[in-house]
Parts: C-alpha cells; structure tokens; sequence
C-alpha cells in the first residue's frame, strides 16, 4: 500500500493548524467601534417634520427609512441618510420628502450608526437624527 499522499496531508494540515492572523490589534488591544453619536439639531417651529428609523431586518440586516411627513414637510428640500459600518464602511442615499416614501440601506449584523441630514428650502441643512442601531436576533 503507498502512503505518498500520508506526507503532503499531513504537511498541509499541521500548516493550516499553525497559521493564523498575522495582522496587528490597533494601539490599545480593542477592535474598532462605530464613532459615538453626537449632536442632534432641532427643525425651526413649524418646520417639523417625522423620519421613522426601523429595526434591522433579523434576516438581511437591512435598515429601512421611512417619511413620515409633518407640519414642515412643503419646506423640505432633500433628506440625506448616512450608515457607517463597524469596519469604516459609509453608505449614503437620499429619501424623497414625500410621505411614505421610503429608503433600504444595507446594514450589518453588528452595531451601525446613523445619521439623518433634512435640508429645507433655505439651503440650511439639519442633523435631525444620529444613533446607533443594533442588530437583534429572533428570539
């Protein structure tokens, strides 16, 4: 009986056993987290308007938007949504201000951040909405 391929097999094995990350931990051993949430600004009265942030899809860890409308809705000019991923990742997308319209941006299944700009008429541009969104399992 030939035991040939006895040699390479258990080379390759002891070599995928051995083998590991050879990349570097960033300066304090932690791995990267979404940037903390920071400031949010209020409409000018009147110029309220609701954007509806859902749950991650436990399936897909999608993120849907929605439009909500309100009393400033005529003043809105464009809504700009914002996703940063744990890894650095950046998605954007624009939500029609019109109610009920609705935007999916892809999240992951770890912790996202985002951010929710409304910029009316003026030209002057709100940060109305900047958190973290968790993905939950079922369950």
């Amino acid at each position: 009986m030939k035991t040939s391929w006895f040699v390479p097999v258990a080379l390759t094995v002891t070599l995928l056993l051995f083998s590991g990350c050879t990349g570097t931990w960033p300066e304090g051993g932690t791995v990267p987290e979404v940037p903390t949430p920071g400031p949010v600004q209020t409409l000018p009265p009147g110029r309220d308007v609701t954007i509806q942030i859902n749950e991650k899809d436990t399936s897909y860890a999608t993120i849907t938007v929605i439009f909500s409308g309100g009393e400033g809705q005529i003043a809105v000019r464009d809504i700009l949504v914002r996703v940063t991923h744990p890894d650095g990742t950046v998605l954007t997308g624009h939500l029609p201000p019109l109610k009920g319209e609705e935007l999916v941006l892809q999240g992951t299944r770890e912790t996202d951040r985002i951010e929710v700009w409304v910029t009316l008429n003026t030209g002057i541009q709100y940060k109305v909405i900047d958190k973290l969104l968790l993905y939950r399992t079922r369950g």
